[in-house]
């Protein structure tokens, strides 16, 4: 429990205490006084005392110049019940020997309830406080083993002693050195290192992913063939280090639909037989390079097919990558649908997310069924872009 505050006995015992004295705590006690206009650093004893605990060990924080001193709470001979309300620990005076008030805490009214023994259960728990004891060497307690509950944590320590050292047995079990008739099971550990049998697992991870990476890639090669027969130059982006994607990106400067070569700026960084995307923003396609010409000044792409869309200069890029980054992160496509508007289908407006290019069959007949909200508006083409 942390919130102990020293009281003025408290600081004389630890002045004591820095001048290389014992500071020897003794024992605690809780109750339900109440603190009201009281200031803890001026009290001598609890204000209502109900119950003694009895300190089941101590250890000392190094640096952090503090002390935890674990203690146990039970209901076990406890007539009447109370509200576990103030904590003090107490330290013996190394000069006189007298018993004093050390530290004291009061939950107020966040306090719980203990009940007496006279109901269902019998209540036993440990309670930890941690007080101050700055630099203090010499700090020791008086320790109880009256109790007779067990924490996990004292069982586990009691087990370490019996068995540790220890040595593998046979199979998953274990005995202590030179005492081969007192046997317990293997750690987790242990048995983990007997079923891998020492493989280093972070290792075994690594060399399992690299192997699923060569098969993906063998699997994306596959399937790349299978769509664009005949295709050698490509780059699988798996998305997995994105600044070593081909961001390459250009202007063209020359496109007509029907043609099969384009104009390009700059053109350095453009590879034959690899395939790209050209977009305007509007309309976009894909394209594979045959052959990349410079003469005259002129930087030429002939394709291997001819251009399908018409596109408007000025905003036609062609891109070697068909995803996009944003800090840090790889995004794939946002590719536009086309789709037929049918009646009933309700369209919002350019703040929606995605977009499609429409093909309205409306006449004066069925005009009536369709429906335009939210910020519908034309661009500088005369074209509405509606969205889903």
């Amino acid at each position: 429990m942390n919130g102990m505050i020293l009281t003025a006995s408290g600081r004389t015992l630890l002045a004591k205490a820095l001048t290389g004295k014992t500071l020897h705590f003794t024992r605690a006690f809780v109750g339900d006084g109440q603190l009201a206009s009281r200031s803890p650093a001026n009290l001598t004893a609890l204000i209502s005392p109900k119950r003694e605990l009895p300190i089941q060990s101590m250890n000392t924080t190094g640096s952090l110049g503090t002390c935890e001193v674990v203690l146990e709470m039970t209901n076990k001979g406890l007539t009447t019940g109370f509200f576990v309300r103030e904590y003090g620990l107490f330290a013996q005076d190394p000069d006189t020997g007298q018993e004093l008030l050390y530290s004291y805490c009061n939950k107020g009214d966040e306090a719980g309830y203990l009940e007496g023994d006279n109901g269902v259960d019998i209540i036993a728990y440990t309670l930890s406080i941690v007080t101050v004891i700055d630099q203090a060497q010499n700090v020791t307690a008086t320790i109880t083993n009256s109790n007779q509950y067990v924490t996990i944590s004292r069982l586990e320590q009691r087990v370490m002693d019996i068995f540790a050292p220890y040595q593998t047995a046979k199979g998953f079990w274990t005995y202590a050195n030179g005492d081969t008739e007192r046997i317990r099971p293997a750690t987790l550990e242990q048995t983990k290192d007997l079923i891998l049998d020492g493989v280093n697992v972070k290792a075994l991870n690594g060399r399992i992913e690299r192997l699923e990476d060569a098969v993906n890639q063998t699997l994306l090669a596959l399937e790349i063939l299978s769509v664009f027969p005949g295709y050698s130059h490509y780059i699988a982006e798996d998305f997995k280090v994105v600044n070593q994607l081909d961001l390459f990106t250009g202007e063209i400067t020359s496109i007509v639909a029907g043609d099969d070569s384009i104009d390009v700026k700059p053109i350095d960084g453009m590879l034959p037989g690899a395939w790209y995307t050209i977009t305007d923003g509007i309309n976009s396609e894909l394209v594979q390079t045959e052959s990349i010409n410079l003469e005259n000044g002129i930087q030429r792409v002939i394709l291997k097919d001819t251009i399908k869309n018409t596109y408007l200069l000025g905003n036609t890029q062609i891109y070697r990558t068909n995803c996009r980054i944003n800090e840090q992160t790889a995004l794939g496509p946002n590719a536009r649908l086309r789709v037929v508007w049918e009646p009933d289908t309700v369209w919002t407006g350019t703040g929606a997310q995605t977009s499609y290019t429409v093909e309205a069959d409306t006449g004066l007949n069925n005009s009536k069924a369709y429906t335009l909200t939210g910020d519908i508006a034309l661009d500088s083409s005369g074209k509405i872009t509606l969205s889903a």
